[in-house]
């Protein structure tokens, strides 16, 4: 995709972004507010620092392979989810088009979003989520990069 191409697209790209961003903040913070579910454990147990410990468990019960399935919806949701990330913040903000720089922002926002859910007891922070969110982002990005057929040599480059 052409730098003039993106350019034009920025206003519906920020728009769907907005959209975007509307959308996980309902799904992650405020639809479990307006139901009223707290994780009623107590706050040190609202941390789970252990890699890959979640989605172990999760994994075992994946005995009968569905789509309907909630372990299967965990993980995969987990990671489809992020996806979007990977692709607009590389089109919306130049510095972003460098990997470590929107790994960065990833890890740093999903981390917030993580504290954010154990402290007021609306879920709880789980180093699987960090993983499993960045891996989505990652696959967005990688995907931007696909599309938009961009290589180091385009970012030096780049005015926009």
């Amino acid at each position: 995709m052409k730098i003039n191409t993106i350019k034009k697209l920025k206003p519906a790209v920020w728009a769907a972004f907005a959209i975007y961003t509307a959308v996980m903040l309902w799904l992650l913070i405020f639809q479990r507010l307006l139901a009223g579910s707290f994780v009623s454990a107590e706050l040190p147990d609202r941390f789970q620092f252990i890699p890959f410990r979640t989605v172990s468990e999760l994994a075992e019960m994946l005995s009968a392979f569905s789509i309907n399935d909630f372990a299967f919806r965990n993980i995969a949701g987990n990671i489809v989810l992020f996806i979007p990330i990977g692709i607009f913040l590389p089109v919306l903000f130049r510095s972003q088009r460098k990997f470590l720089f929107m790994l960065t922002t990833t890890v740093i926002t999903i981390c917030l979003i993580e504290l954010i859910q154990a402290l007021t007891a609306l879920g709880t922070c789980d180093i699987d989520d960090l993983i499993l969110n960045t891996a989505g982002a990652c696959i967005g990005y990688l995907i931007f990069r696909l599309v938009s057929g961009r290589n180091k040599k385009d970012e030096s480059s780049d005015p926009s």
